[in-house]
C-alpha cells in the first residue's frame, strides 16, 4: 500500500513537472504571437518577455538553472530580437563570464585546499568566546558570513552544519534541540548574506552591468556596496542574536558551557598556497574596488582602468597558474580546481545579461511602456518612499520566484522612478540589488532555500517563521539605512 501510494505521489510530480515544462516552452517560443498588452510594446517585446518569463519559472520550480538557461539562450534568437548565433554570443561572450569563471577559479581554490574550513575553526575556536552564549553566537555566525564574503555560500552552509552537528554531539543534546534548530537557518542566511557582500563574483554582477546599463551615465560603485551591505549584514546578525532568547524563547543552556577544544585541536594554520591564494584574492578584489575612484592620468590609474574587471581577475588567476610551489606544481591548478565546476550559476549569469539588455531596449519598448504609467503616479513621491517601495516589493516577489529573475525584472521599472525622484543612483543600486538577495522563505525563492527544506533536522514551519522574521527585519533596516545614506551622499 505505502508502494503503491509513494509511486502515485511520484506520478503526480512527474505529472505537474511536465505539465510546468511544457507551458514555459510554449511561453518562451510563442511569446511573440501574444497580443501586447500597451501600444509602446512591440511583437518582439512579447517574445523577449515570454523568455523572461518562462526561464524564471523554470529555475523556480523545476531545479537547476543549466538546461533552462541553454533553452532562453535558444529562444531569445527565434523572438526576432537576434538570431540564436547573436543570444549565444550575447550571453557566453559576455566579459562578465569570463569575470566569474576567474574569480570562482580563486574562489574553488579555498576551498579545495580546506582554507575556507581552517579560517572557520580557528575563529570559533578562540577562548575569548568560551563562556559566553550570546558572543559565541554571533562569532559563529559572523565567521561564516566573513568567509562566504570570498568564497561561495554552498558549500560554507555545508561546512557550517558539519560543525553544529559536531558540537551538538559533544554536547550530548540533539539537532532537534531549539538553538541547534535556529542555528541551523541562521547560518544558511549568514553565509547567503556574506555572499552578497562582494558583487563581483556570482549573479550580482550581471545585475550591477544591468543596472548601469540602465542607467545611462551612472556607476555601481564598488566600495560603497561593499562597506554598506557589510555592515547591513552584520546588523541583521547581531539582531538575530539577541532576539533569540526573547522572541523565540531558545535556551542558550547547551552553548553556556561548551568548550572549543576539539575544535582548536585541528591544524587550522594556513599553508603557504592557501595564503597566496587569499592575498591575491583580496588584492584583485581591493584593485577591482579601485576603478571606482582612480580617474585620471596617473599611470597607475590609466593600467587598472585599462585592465578594467576582467583583466585584474584574469591576471590574477595567471599569477597564480604559473607560479609554481615548492612541490613544483602550480598554487592555482586550474584544471582540478574547475573538475568540480558549477556550471549553473555561470550559464545563469550569462542569459541574465543578455535577457537584461533584451528587456531594456528601444525594440522591445518597455522602457517607454514604464516611463507613461510608473512616473506620474510616484511623481512628487519622496527618496524615502521609492525606497520603501523597492524594497518591500522586492523582498515579496524574490521570495515567490528566482532571486535573480526578480531582480532582472525589478532594475528597469525602479531605474527610472530613481531618476525621476532624485535618488543617489549608487544607493539606488544597492537597493534594487540587494533587496533581491533576501529570498530565504519559499521553496523557490532561491538556490540555498531546497537546502533547508531537505534538511530533516527542520520543519517548514520553523523555516518560514524564521526566514520570515529575517526579511521582515532587513525591510525594517533597508527603509531606515537606504534613505539616510542617500541624503548624507546627495
Amino acid at each position: 500500500m505505502a508502494e503503491q501510494l509513494k509511486g502515485q505521489i511520484n506520478q503526480q510530480k512527474t505529472a505537474r513537472y511536465y505539465a510546468i515544462v511544457v507551458i514555459c516552452v510554449l511561453l518562451m517560443f510563442c511569446g511573440q504571437f501574444i497580443p501586447p498588452f500597451a501600444p509602446e510594446i512591440t511583437p518582439v517585446g512579447m517574445g523577449v518577455l515570454g523568455v523572461f518569463v518562462g526561464v524564471v519559472i523554470l529555475w523556480s520550480t523545476v531545479g537547476g538553472s543549466i538546461w533552462p538557461s541553454i533553452l532562453a539562450v535558444v529562444a531569445l534568437g527565434c523572438t526576432g530580437y537576434t538570431t540564436v548565433s547573436g543570444a549565444v554570443t550575447a550571453s557566453l561572450g559576455s566579459f562578465m563570464v569570463f569575470n566569474m569563471i576567474c574569480v570562482t577559479a580563486m574562489t574553488s581554490a579555498l576551498t579545495a585546499t580546506g582554507a575556507d574550513v581552517k579560517m572557520a575553526r580557528w575563529i570559533i575556536s578562540r577562548k575569548a568566546w568560551e563562556g559566553k552564549p550570546y558572543l559565541f553566537t554571533f562569532v559563529f555566525l559572523f565567521a561564516f558570513f566573513l568567509i562566504s564574503s570570498v568564497t561561495f555560500a554552498f558549500a560554507m552552509i555545508f561546512i557550517c552544519w558539519t560543525i553544529l552537528r559536531k558540537m551538538a554531539e559533544e554536547m550530548g543534546t540533539s539537532m532537534r534541540h531549539p538553538y541547534f534548530v535556529v542555528m541551523t537557518i541562521y547560518s544558511v542566511v549568514a553565509t547567503s548574506l556574506g555572499e552578497f557582500v562582494i558583487p563581483l563574483k556570482g549573479w550580482q554582477f550581471a545585475l550591477c552591468n544591468a543596472f548601469i546599463k540602465n542607467a545611462e551615465g551612472a556607476n555601481v560603485n564598488f566600495g560603497l556596496y561593499i562597506v554598506t551591505t557589510f555592515f547591513l549584514g552584520i546588523a541583521v546578525l547581531v539582531i538575530l542574536v539577541l532576539t533569540m532568547r526573547p522572541l523565540f524563547k531558545v535556551d542558550f543552556t547547551p552553548v553556556r558551557n561548551y568548550r572549543s577544544d576539539e575544535l582548536a585541536k585541528e591544524d587550522n594554520r594556513l599553508s603557504t598556497d592557501q595564503t597566496i591564494i587569499i592575498v591575491v584574492l583580496i588584492v584583485s578584489i581591493l584593485l577591482s574596488i579601485a576603478t571606482n575612484y582612480l580617474k585620471g592620468d596617473g599611470l597607475f590609474a590609466q593600467l587598472i582602468n585599462t585592465l578594467s574587471l576582467p583583466g585584474i581577475f584574469g591576471l590574477a588567476v595567471v599569477i597564480l597558474c604559473a607560479v609554481k610551489n615548492r612541490e613544483g606544481k602550480s598554487i592555482l591548478e586550474f584544471g582540478k580546481v574547475m573538475s568540480g565546476m558549477v556550471w549553473g550559476p555561470i550559464l545563469l549569469v550569462g542569459i541574465a545579461t543578455c535577457l537584461s539588455s533584451a528587456l531594456t531596449s528601444k525594440e522591445c519598448g518597455f522602457m517607454s511602456f514604464f516611463s507613461r504609467t510608473l512616473l506620474p503616479v510616484m511623481d512628487g513621491k519622496s527618496v524615502f518612499f521609492v525606497y520603501a517601495f523597492i524594497i518591500i516589493v522586492a523582498c515579496v516577489l524574490t521570495n515567490l520566484a528566482s532571486n535573480m529573475g526578480i531582480c532582472m525584472m525589478m532594475i528597469p521599472i525602479s531605474v527610472p522612478i530613481c531618476m525621476a525622484a532624485g535618488c543617489n543612483m549608487n544607493v539606488a543600486a544597492m537597493v534594487c540589488i540587494y533587496s533581491a538577495c533576501y529570498g530565504f522563505i519559499l521553496l523557490g525563492a532561491a538556490a540555498v532555500s531546497p537546502l533547508m527544506y531537505s534538511n530533516p533536522d527542520l520543519t517548514k514551519r520553523e523555516i518560514i517563521k524564521h526566514t520570515t522574521f529575517t526579511v521582515l527585519l532587513y525591510i525594517v533596516i533597508g527603509c531606515v539605512v537606504f534613505p539616510v545614506l542617500d541624503a548624507i551622499l546627495s
